[in-house]
């Protein structure tokens, strides 16, 4: 499983993106700040899951590793990757 390090909205944040085993496109973002821990006890963590495919396709890129090479070039954060101009 091939993985990259995605920028994140908040300094105590951290993301990434990874094509899994099956082909499916992850986004990950773990929030390990202080209003996380107090709001919700702990550590506030995400995992979005989506066709590589249709994101491939989505952005008009070819292959798992342009994908997430254009994740990370194109996108300010994960949310943004997340919620970009295309359904993906």
């Amino acid at each position: 499983m091939e993985s990259i390090k995605l920028k994140s909205p908040w300094p105590s944040s951290v993301a990434w993106a990874r094509i899994t085993a099956d082909g499916a496109l992850e986004l990950e973002l773990y929030d390990h700040s202080e209003q996380a821990a107090q709001s919700l006890g702990g550590d506030v963590a995400w995992i979005w899951t989506a066709d590589a495919t249709q994101a491939s396709a989505a952005l008009e890129v070819s292959g798992d590793d342009e994908l997430l090479r254009v994740l990370e070039e194109r996108f300010e954060h994960v949310h943004a990757a997340r919620l970009g101009p295309s359904p993906v």
